[in-house]
Order: C-alpha cells, then sequence, then structure tokens
C-alpha cells in the first residue's frame, strides 16, 4: 500500500477509485444488455393475434351461457315434476273416495265394455274388488253384455289392481286389464302432455 500524504493526494486517489469502479459497472450493465438482447433475439416469442383471442372469449362465453340455460331448464324440469306428481297424487287420492252408487256402476259398466270390445267369444268375466262385487248384479251384467248371446259374470278377488276392473274370457286364456293403474300406465303419455299444458298455462 502506498502511503498517501496529503489530503489533496486522497482526494485525487478517491477519485480515481471511483472512477475505476464507475468504469466497471458500465462494463458489467452493457455486457449484461448484450445478454439480454442475445437471449430476447434466441427466443421466439408468440403473441396471441386478437381475432383468435376474441373467438375464444366468445365460445367461452356461449359455454357459460349454454352451461347456466340448461342448469335453468334442469331446475325448472324437476319443478314440473314435483307438480306433476303432487297432482297425480291427489287425483289417487280423488279416485280412491267413495262414490254414489249409481256412479259406480255407470263407471265399472264402462270400464267393463270396454275390455270386452277387446276381447273374443261371448263368455266373460269381469274380476273387481270384492267391494265393487257387492254393488254388481245380474241386472248390470246383463247392461254390461253386447248382446242376448253373451254372457257376463262378475267374480270378486282380494286383492285387485286398484280400481277399476280385469276382463277376461270364460276360460281364462285371454284378459284385457282396466284397472286404474293399467289405464294409467297405457295413457300416460296423453295425461303427462295435459298436465304439462295445465302447469305451463
Amino acid at each position: 500500500m502506498r502511503t498517501l500524504g496529503s489530503i489533496a493526494a486522497v482526494a485525487a486517489a478517491v477519485r480515481d477509485d471511483v472512477q475505476a469502479e464507475s468504469e466497471r459497472l458500465e462494463r458489467d450493465v452493457a455486457q449484461q444488455l448484450a445478454r439480454l438482447a442475445q437471449e430476447e433475439a434466441a427466443d421466439v416469442v408468440t403473441v396471441p393475434e386478437r381475432e383468435p383471442r376474441l373467438a375464444a372469449a366468445r365460445r367461452e362465453a356461449r359455454g357459460r351461457l349454454a352451461r347456466e340455460e340448461w342448469q335453468g331448464a334442469r331446475e325448472a324440469l324437476e319443478e314440473r315434476e314435483r307438480w306433476i306428481e303432487r297432482v297425480v297424487v291427489a287425483g289417487q287420492r280423488t279416485l280412491a273416495e267413495p262414490e254414489e252408487l249409481g256412479q259406480r256402476r255407470a263407471w265399472l259398466a264402462r270400464l267393463a265394455r270396454g275390455g270386452l270390445e277387446r276381447l273374443p267369444g261371448d263368455r266373460f268375466e269381469v274380476v273387481v274388488a270384492a267391494a265393487d262385487a257387492a254393488i254388481l248384479d245380474a241386472a248390470w251384467c246383463r247392461e254390461v253384455a253386447s248382446s242376448d248371446a253373451c254372457q257376463v259374470r262378475v267374480v270378486a278377488t282380494e286383492p285387485t289392481p286398484r280400481g277399476g276392473c280385469v276382463v277376461r274370457t270364460a276360460d281364462g286364456k285371454v284378459a284385457f286389464d282396466n284397472s286404474i293403474e293399467a289405464r294409467s300406465q297405457r295413457f300416460q303419455s296423453a295425461w303427462r302432455r295435459a298436465l304439462g299444458e295445465l302447469y305451463e298455462s
């Protein structure tokens, strides 16, 4: 280490050191900038174009809207199904309520005739619940028969399909189920369509 004698000499030495450090920093910065420039030149940066980005955003928005619409439609459908189920339960309760005797006989006669029209032969059995069999007499059987040659007999059974009757040939080989449950299944598309229209209105 050299000996610095005067203040002027010390100041000169400090200035020399500062100048040297400044030049070194400038060289380092210049080298770093040159290296970064080379790296940037070597990297291929693909910037998405405006139109593809907009198209992707539109697709995403349409997809989100479609999902929201689907969710809303599903919730509306579930609510409609719950309403239809409540109506069906209320209808079943109404059908289970006791009817006036004449109305009950007339209703069973319509169901029995509907079965007779679909079966071959002229001898039939009308299978009903025991409670209904008690109100269906020989006069009812003659009323239901399609002609004098047609013979109809009432058969009581328990359990029986929920309401209505089952009409079968006397030999039991062919039968037509005209119970409430069977009719409900046969006409399901019709009554569901009617209930759906009522719900929408």
